[in-house]
């Protein structure tokens, strides 16, 4: 088994979908899901190397946004170089860095990461392994 995709909900899909875009997402499948009752929610997928998906979900009714207890602790992206992503990102005007320069950790062989949020709230890791 793989990831299929990890769900987000955001109150913003444009927000979203902008920040998605510099992380390196295109669109993919987009959708309207009807709930009945006057009630939907906008699905669409972000697509990143072809196969991993974050699949971000706009309800048409705000008050079906979750509460923060018992959402997904965060997501991962794996890059080539964590400094050299950061860079790039904060150059594009992604300012939602959680400390200042990556770090390094001796685990899984070394790893270099720094973790932000989505526009959402959601946590992301930028990892860099084989250090």
């Amino acid at each position: 088994m793989k990831v299929g995709h990890i769900a987000v909900y955001t109150e913003n899909m444009e927000a979203s979908v902008r920040f998605y875009q510099l992380l390196g997402g295109r669109e993919g499948m987009r959708s309207t899901l009807d709930l009945g009752g006057g009630k939907s929610k906008d699905l669409l997928h972000m697509v990143f190397d072809g196969e991993t998906t974050v699949e971000l979900v706009c309800p048409s009714d705000k008050g079906m946004l979750p509460r923060v207890t018992g959402t997904c602790d965060h997501f991962c992206f794996n890059v080539e170089d964590v400094d050299a992503a950061v860079r790039e990102l904060r150059a594009a005007g992604v300012d939602s860095f959680l400390t200042e320069e990556p770090y390094s950790r001796d685990i899984f062989g070394g790893v270099r990461i720094i973790f932000l949020t989505g526009p959402s709230g959601e946590l992301i890791e930028l990892f860099q392994d084989h250090l």
